[in-house]
C-alpha cells in the first residue's frame, strides 16, 4: 500500500513538473510592439477636490486616511505620450475596482461600463478593460471618468498598460499563465472526475467523498478564475465578481463536507453543527446579496470569521491524524490538500489585511500563494484518485478471481452446477425459446477401475474440451456431476443442436483412432422450451432432456453392452 501510494504522489508531482515547463519553455511572451505602463503624471479629481501629479500604484496618499464613499465622482486626466513608433490596433488595458467606468479622447468618449448597472443599484465587480484608441491618440488628453458602486472600492489602481491590442491581450494572459494553467487544470480535472464518480456512485458509496473533491475542484476552478478576472477572458460576463464572492463563499462549506467524509469523527453531532452554521452564514450572505441588495462584499467579514474557523478545525484534524495515523493513506492525501490549500488561504488573508498598509508585492504574494495551495490540492486529489483506481483494480481482480473459483470447476476449468443453476434461473425470467442438451459420459468408472483414476481425469479433461469446441460459438458449457455435462442453447434449430452434436461425436472418434486405450462416447439428450407446457420453468425443459439422454444411454448399452463397450 505504502509503495502505491508513493507512485501516485511521484506521478502527480510528475505531471505537475511537467505543465511548469510547458508554461515555462513554450508559452513564452515577446511584444512585437512597445508596452507602456502609465503611472506617474495623472491628474485627479475627487468630487470637488483636485489633485495633480498622482500616481495610480500610489493613490491612497491623495486619500490621506479617507475612504472612498458609495456615489463618489472620480475623474483620472493625463496626455498620451507622443513622439512613439504608432502601433497596429492601439489600446489600454485597465482594471476597474467596484466602479463604473466612462472613457474619453479629448471630449469624444471612446468607452463605457456598468452605467446601467449603477442606474439600477446593482452591484458592480471588478473587472479587466481593453480600450481601443483612435489611431491618432499620440499626445491627446485621455480621459476616466468614475462613479464609486461600493464603500470602500479601492486605494490604489493597477498602472494603465499601452499598446496594440494583442500585445496587451498577450501581456495579460502571460502575467497570469500559472493561474489559468491551474484554473483549467482544476476545471478539467474536476468535471472529467465528476463524471467518473457519478458513473460509479450507485453501486460503491465510498465515491461520495471522491465525487465532493470533484466538485469542490470545479468550484475551486471557478473561484480562482473569476478573483483574477481571468474568467472574462473564456466568457465575458459582467457577473464575474459576483462569481467570484458565491463561488468564494462556498469554500468552506465544501471543506466541512470533505473532511466529513475522510475523518473518523467522534462528535458527529458538534461536527455537523459546526458545519451547518458555516453553511448557513454562506445562505444568508446570499439572501442578503439576491433578495435585499445587501452586496456580496458587504458580508466579507462574515466569511474571513467562518473561514479562521474552519481552517481551526481542519487543522486540529490533520494534526490529529499526524499523530495517531487514524486515517487510510487515500484520507490522509486529502487532507494534506485541503491544509495546503487552507494555508494558502490564510496567507491571501494575511495579504488581503497587509494590502491595507500598502505593503509592496502583497499582490504577487496572493498570487503565488492561492496558485500553489490550489495545484497543490488538485496533485493531492489526482494522487488519491490513482491510489483509488489501483486499489479498485486490485479488488476487482481479486473480485473476479473469487467469482472464478466459486463458479469454475476444479479439473476442468469449466463453469460448474453453480454457475449452470444461474444461468437456468435467468432463463426464467425471459419469454424466448431455448435449448437443453444433457451429456452424460460412458464408462467412466471402467476407466477408473482398470486404467486409474489419474485416466479417468484425463478422459473427463479431454472431453471437456472437445465439448466446449464443439458447442462454445452457439451454446454455455457446464460440467454438472463426475461425469455429466450440460449445454445450453439460446437460439439454434432442432438441426443446429443435431449438427453440433455430430460434430462432438465425430471429434470423439478421431480421438479413439489416435488414442485407442479405451474407446470414448456420450449419450445425448435434448429438449426444447417450446415442448413444455407454457411457463413451465427451465429445470423442467432439463429433465426432458435428461429423461431422453438416459433413454439414449439405454439404448447404446442394449446394443454396444454394458460392461466392454463405453
Amino acid at each position: 500500500m505504502k509503495h502505491k501510494r508513493l507512485i501516485s504522489i511521484i506521478c502527480s508531482l510528475l505531471i505537475a513538473m511537467f505543465v511548469s515547463w510547458l508554461i515555462s519553455t513554450c508559452l513564452v511572451f515577446k511584444p512585437a510592439y512597445e508596452l507602456i505602463s502609465i503611472d506617474d503624471g495623472w491628474k485627479v479629481t475627487i468630487n470637488d477636490d483636485q489633485f495633480d501629479n498622482v500616481k495610480l500604484s500610489e493613490f491612497y496618499k491623495i486619500l490621506d486616511g479617507e475612504k472612498l464613499r458609495h456615489g463618489d465622482e472620480l475623474t483620472f486626466s493625463i496626455t498620451l505620450p507622443s513622439g512613439r513608433e504608432s502601433v497596429p490596433f492601439p489600446a489600454l488595458l485597465f482594471r476597474s475596482r467596484y466602479t463604473t467606468l466612462e472613457c474619453f479622447i479629448d471630449d469624444t468618449e471612446i468607452f463605457s461600463y456598468a452605467l446601467d448597472m449603477y442606474e439600477k443599484g446593482k452591484f458592480i465587480g471588478k473587472q479587466y478593460h481593453f480600450i481601443s484608441l483612435p489611431i491618432e491618440y499620440q499626445g491627446k488628453e485621455f480621459t476616466m471618468k468614475m462613479t464609486v458602486g461600493e464603500n470602500d472600492a479601492f486605494n490604489t489602481l493597477s498602472p494603465i498598460i499601452l499598446g496594440s491590442q494583442q500585445d496587451v491581450e498577450s501581456k495579460l494572459v502571460n502575467d497570469h499563465l500559472a493561474i489559468i494553467a491551474t484554473g483549467m487544470f482544476l476545471f478539467i480535472f474536476g468535471i472529467a472526475f465528476l463524471c467518473i464518480t457519478m458513473f460509479y456512485a450507485p453501486t460503491t458509496p465510498e465515491v461520495l467523498g471522491l465525487m465532493v473533491g470533484s466538485l469542490f475542484c470545479a468550484n475551486l476552478a471557478a473561484w480562482l478564475m473569476s478573483y483574477y478576472n481571468l474568467l472574462s477572458l473564456f466568457i465575458y460576463t459582467r457577473l464575474e465578481t459576483q462569481i467570484e464572492y458565491f463561488t468564494m463563499y462556498l469554500i468552506v462549506p465544501y471543506c466541512y463536507l470533505m473532511v466529513y467524509f475522510i475523518q473518523k469523527i467522534e462528535m458527529k453531532r458538534l461536527y455537523i453543527t459546526a458545519g451547518l452554521i458555516s453553511t448557513g452564514v454562506t445562505l444568508l450572505q446570499y439572501i442578503l446579496h439576491y433578495i435585499f441588495n445587501i452586496h456580496l462584499r458587504v458580508t466579507l467579514p462574515l466569511y474571513h470569521i467562518v473561514a479562521v474557523f474552519g481552517f481551526a478545525v481542519m487543522s486540529y484534524f490533520f494534526i490529529r491524524n499526524i499523530r495517531k495515523r487514524d486515517i487510510s493513506p487515500s484520507g490522509m492525501i486529502q487532507m494534506a490538500g485541503l491544509v495546503a490549500f487552507a494555508v494558502a488561504e490564510i496567507i491571501h488573508l494575511v495579504a488581503y489585511v497587509l494590502d491595507g498598509f500598502h505593503i509592496p508585492n502583497s499582490y504577487t504574494l496572493t498570487m503565488n500563494a492561492i496558485d500553489s495551495g490550489c495545484l497543490i490540492y488538485v496533485m493531492c486529489q489526482l494522487s488519491n484518485y490513482m491510489l483509488y483506481v489501483t486499489q479498485a483494480y486490485a479488488q476487482r481482480k481479486e473480485y473476479a478471481s473469487l467469482t472464478h473459483l466459486a463458479y469454475a470447476d476444479g479439473l476442468t476449468n469449466m463453469p460448474n452446477r453453480a454457475r449452470a443453476d444461474k444461468i437456468l434461473e435467468d432463463l426464467n425470467k425471459g419469454d424466448n425459446d431455448y435449448c437443453i442438451v444433457s451429456v452424460d459420459l460412458n464408462g467412466l468408472k471402467t476407466v477408473n477401475d482398470k486404467f486409474g483414476h489419474l485416466s479417468g481425469d484425463r478422459y473427463i479433461k479431454d472431453f471437456s474440451k472437445v465439448l466446449v469446441t464443439s458447442f462454445e460459438e452457439k451454446g454455455f458449457c457446464a460440467r454438472v456431476g463426475g461425469d455429466e455435462f450440460l449445454v445450453i442453447i439460446q437460439e439454434a434449430t432442432e438441426n443446429e443442436v443435431e449438427e453440433m452434436i455430430g460434430r462432438m461425436n465425430s471429434a470423439l472418434n478421431v480421438m479413439n483412432a489416435i488414442y485407442s486405450e479405451y474407446q470414448r462416447s456420450v449419450a445425448t439428450g435434448f429438449a426444447f422450451r417450446h415442448e413444455c407446457p407454457e411457463g413451465s420453468p427451465s429445470h423442467e425443459v432439463y429433465l426432458l432432456a435428461d429423461q431422453r439422454m438416459y433413454e439414449m444411454k439405454r439404448k447404446m448399452h442394449e446394443e454396444l453392452g454394458i460392461k466392454n463397450r463405453l
